[in-house]
């Protein structure tokens, strides 16, 4: 009987989001995830095509999962805003993920792009309600909500090394988009 290809698709996306949250797209090493998911590398070529593609599928699946624990709801940014930071601290591979995705493949991933459309519709509609503040266009507040939730994961080390451990980061992610998204 042969090896059931369902359960090795899974082992292998298994390896590949530890291995490219560990070491992004270029640093991953296709020999690391045959060996991490006790498959030969054949498997990976064979169900996902070249690492970029397999990188792309992990960075999609990881998204869409991401969207589909934390659904925004425009005309309460701040509340998305926390959620969307508690949902990255439990799975700090998503926040790595989308940063080398931000830093190695500067090309949109169907399935983000998915997913950013309908909260940007619903940004949108918020802005012609009245419930969110119209000068800023959606996707643009979108994207400056998202910076919030991952600023301190972008911030300089030069900078973080001031911030030490005090703080509640997520209120103050909370409170930045209050005061960004009032109308």
């Amino acid at each position: 009987m042969p090896p059931d290809a369902t359960e090795t698709k899974r082992r292998l996306l298994e390896a590949a989001i530890d291995e490219f949250a560990t070491y992004g797209l270029a640093g991953a090493r296709v020999d690391r995830i045959a060996e991490r998911a006790s498959a030969n590398k054949r498997s990976i070529y064979m169900h996902f095509g070249a690492k970029e593609e397999l990188f792309d599928r992990v960075v999609g699946d990881c998204m869409a999962e991401l969207a589909t624990a934390v659904v925004v709801d425009a005309g309460d940014l701040p509340r998305y805003a926390g959620a969307l930071f508690e949902q990255l601290e439990s799975r700090p591979h998503v926040r790595r993920l989308y940063l080398w995705a931000g830093l190695e493949r500067q090309q949109p991933v169907d399935a983000e792009v998915a997913e950013y459309r309908r909260n940007v519709a619903a940004i949108a509609a918020a802005q012609e309600a009245g419930t969110v503040r119209p000068d800023i266009p959606a996707v643009e507040l979108m994207a400056m909500v998202v910076a919030l939730v991952i600023s301190w994961d972008t911030a300089s080390w030069s900078l973080k090394a001031l911030g030490g451990t005090g703080g509640d980061r997520k209120a103050a992610v909370q409170a930045a988009v209050e005061r960004l998204a009032r109308p």
